[in-house]
């Protein structure tokens, strides 16, 4: 789940604000949309960024989010503007961020400083995205990403959506092998015979950078090129250049 951040004129902001905080609590997103139609910027943030963004800005703003319902808002008034873009720019957050930085940097050069000149709204995005195909994949994700998204990934396993757990991880992600639900039984199966250390590791979805060497030695015994070229050629290719952290993603999991 992604979301949107609109900023809105300061005066439009101000004459809207007891029905956009109402609208924030409980209204449906087409009535938010309506609200929100006189916005002078849209910008996306990814799966990650609205979430770490959150986390910091609890005291510096209105929010309402239920994870497990999938909804993630938050209103920033022109009065509590100041304070948050100076968060926003500390520089130790920045390079914090940065790794998984896209849309916050936008959001960042785009929110006047010390001003009290708009308001923002970040609105979750509508549920289109859970109706693309699925397919069973490995995910790497570099380990400074990992670190500030483990938390969220955990939090989402804890309540059993693993659908949003998937587009997190890809959305933010270092690269992923996708695999047919014949060649992911068939890994399966190969783990079981011949790295019996994996079936813990792959059960429990999220393998740590710490563990990434083992995990990897371990994943190379059963990538056969004949049977897995993908996960051959990125072993080979792609995985000694960072200690990564991995997620094994069931598409069996989504369907609960």
């Amino acid at each position: 789940m992604r979301a949107h951040a609109y900023q809105l004129p300061s005066e439009v902001y101000r004459e809207l604000e007891a029905q956009i905080l109402e609208a924030v609590a409980d209204a449906t997103l087409e009535q938010l949309g309506y609200l929100l139609g006189d916005h002078d910027l849209k910008i996306d943030l990814l799966s990650g960024e609205w979430r770490v963004l959150f986390d910091a800005a609890a005291d510096l703003s209105y929010q309402a989010v239920d994870i497990a319902e999938r909804r993630a808002r938050m209103a920033v008034s022109p009065d509590e503007l100041a304070d948050f873009v100076a968060m926003l720019r500390d520089p130790a957050r920045q390079a914090t961020w940065a790794p998984i930085s896209f849309g916050l940097a936008e959001l960042v050069d785009a929110l006047p400083a010390g001003v009290d000149l708009v308001g923002l709204v970040i609105v979750e995005e509508d549920d289109d995205w859970m109706w693309s195909e699925s397919t069973h994949e490995l995910i790497a994700i570099r380990p400074e990403v990992y670190t500030l998204l483990e938390p969220h990934m955990r939090r989402l396993i804890e309540i059993g959506d693993f659908m949003t757990l998937a587009r997190l991880c890809g959305d933010h992600c270092e690269g992923a092998i996708e695999f047919s639900t014949e060649k992911w039984f068939a890994l399966g199966q190969a783990i079981v015979d011949k790295t019996p250390q994996l079936v813990p590791v792959v059960e429990g979805m999220l393998s740590p950078p710490g563990l990434y060497t083992q995990v990897r030695e371990a994943l190379s015994v059963v990538a056969d090129p004949r049977s897995q070229p993908s996960l051959d050629a990125w072993l080979r290719v792609h995985a000694t250049g960072h200690q990564y952290g991995l997620y094994f993603r069931d598409i069996r999991r989504e369907a609960d």
